[in-house]
């Protein structure tokens, strides 16, 4: 089993995993030969490139031009309804998915490999193919990134410079100028750590895959918007709808076009009752780190069981499984599961844990009645579904 193969010591090459924190984790960057031994991937050429294909995939094609001085790169956004890979050229192009874990079965055991990082940090599961010579440029990213070898082989090339100026005239992000400082070659198993701002670049000797592990870094600003947003949703129920704006002590204005410092300071003071908390804060991160990432949504039962017929179901063998899409977080009591927040009792709590870590639980399966029907909510909304 992958997940097996994939145990925290062996992926990091036998460190442990607080030292990996200490010395490396967003400090430098680190290369571990044979992470996964022999590590062959989830799928072949043909399977990836159908996966393009799919409306819910996030994908894009880069093809370089090495040959040219302008117009070197060139950029496609998927998806690719008629994707012919016959019709590709000979080298030097590239082809990226990203949310893998939302799209086939084996994503989440790899991610898994990775508990040693919060699952709140963890984004998504990127895989590239790249023909001989394929490559999306050197440029550097803003979060950490471990960068796994697939089938085939790839050249790494990394540099800490200071210049991080774009080339204007590419239609992607690659660096004016890249001077690499390190080098080495990854066979399938070997992966590279690099944390935020260590410019690479990736030049495929011959097809190959990379499994890239990416961690979610929102900016101040986003988490800014996000919270705001969240908070005037949040707060909207504790504000009576029928309380207007007064202004009974209207004095005449000279000028009428002003907004006037009695009107501002009014409602300076309405905002100024908004409060917020470590438990408000907790609530947001819950809601927004297990916020739907899939491109095409989830997918409901076509002839969903009533309650009683799903409750018959779970008495019986099979496993219940998460969607692939579904992401669930815990914080104290409450449960975050696709951006729903739920209270909940212990009991809950550990199945859930276990549902979210192993994406699937045994059955049979007898829940008490809130549970029963929290979990048939979910099954009609597409979240679970029983095999």
């Amino acid at each position: 089993m992958l997940a097996r193969r994939c145990a925290v010591t062996a992926v990091l090459g036998g460190m442990s995993p607080a030292a990996f924190l200490r010395d490396y984790w967003q400090k430098r960057p680190l290369l571990i030969r044979q992470a996964v031994p022999g590590f062959s991937g989830l799928f072949d050429r043909d399977e990836f490139l159908a996966l393009a294909r799919r409306e819910d995939a996030t994908s894009r094609l880069v093809i370089q031009h090495p040959r040219r001085k302008k117009l070197r790169w060139e950029r496609h956004d998927g998806p690719f309804d008629d994707l012919d890979a016959s019709e590709l050229p000979d080298s030097h192009w590239t082809m990226l998915i990203h949310g893998i874990e939302s799209l086939v079965p084996g994503g989440w055991e790899l991610l898994r490999s990775f508990s040693f990082i919060p699952r709140a940090r963890i984004d998504d599961l990127m895989v590239s193919y790249a023909s001989d010579g394929g490559t999306v440029g050197p440029h550097d990213d803003l979060y950490d990134v471990f960068l796994l070898q697939g089938p085939g082989r790839r050249r790494w090339q990394i540099s800490t410079q200071k210049d991080r100026t774009l080339d204007p005239d590419a239609a992607i992000k690659v660096l004016k100028s890249f001077v690499p400082e390190e080098e080495w070659l990854l066979e399938p198993g070997d992966m590279l750590y690099l944390p935020p701002g260590v410019a690479h670049c990736g030049v495929a000797e011959g097809p190959c895959f990379t499994y890239s592990i990416g961690f979610l870094a929102p900016s101040h600003r986003e988490l800014l918007q996000g919270f705001l947003g969240f908070l005037g949703e949040a707060l909207a129920g504790e504000v009576d709808p029928d309380v207007l704006y007064g202004d009974p002590d209207l004095r005449l204005q000279e000028d009428p076009l002003q907004v006037g410092d009695g009107m501002v300071e009014k409602v300076a003071a309405i905002l100024g009752h908004i409060r917020w908390d470590g438990e408000r804060v907790g609530e947001f991160l819950g809601r927004y780190l297990t916020g739907n990432k899939s491109h095409g949504g989830f997918i409901v039962p076509a002839r969903p069981l009533s309650e009683s017929a799903f409750a018959t179901r779970l008495s019986r063998p099979g496993r219940l499984e998460l969607a692939l899409p579904s992401r669930g977080l815990l914080r104290g009591g409450r449960l975050f599961f696709n951006g729903e927040v739920h209270d909940a009792k212990p009991a809950l709590l550990q199945l859930f844990s276990q549902l979210v870590s192993e994406r699937a639980v045994p059955l049979p399966l007898r829940l008490d009645a809130p549970t029963l029907s929290l979990f048939h909510d979910w099954y009609t909304a597409g979240y679970l579904r029983v095999a």
